[in-house]
């Protein structure tokens, strides 16, 4: 009996930055395994799947860390960290840079604290 999966296809820069794009502590974790590539004076820190498909990727937005999982490469995995450098630069230009849900929930939780105060 096999399990069949369902086809691979490669992910958009789109969905790389909502659904595989997460603001890290890099304080919390140990790259030193990872590969290194500089494009543009930008530091792309990555780990390659065992077939090369896929690839792990951290760098930084705008001074912060941030954490890129499961990107597929296309099998050309610079190519593709230039892909990623670009849409990061484009971000960065049109001020569209993913917010940090974490300080949301922060921002959030302060603003009920100040609104139990004022009762």
């Amino acid at each position: 009996m096999s399990v069949e999966l369902p086809e691979a296809k490669a992910d958009t820069l789109q969905e790389v930055f909502s659904d595989k794009f997460q603001y890290i502590n890099l304080d919390h974790y140990n790259i030193y395994h990872f590969e290194e590539i500089l494009i543009d004076g930008r530091r792309y820190q990555f780990r390659l799947s065992s077939k090369g498909d896929l690839m792990t990727v951290v760098t930084h937005i705008a001074g912060r860390a941030v954490l890129l999982v499961s990107v597929w490469t296309n099998m050309d995995y610079e190519k593709r960290l230039r892909e990623i450098h670009q849409h990061i630069l484009e971000m960065e230009r049109t001020g569209t840079i993913p917010i940090d849900f974490r300080e949301v929930l922060l921002i959030r939780k302060v603003c009920l604290v100040v609104q139990e105060m004022n009762k």
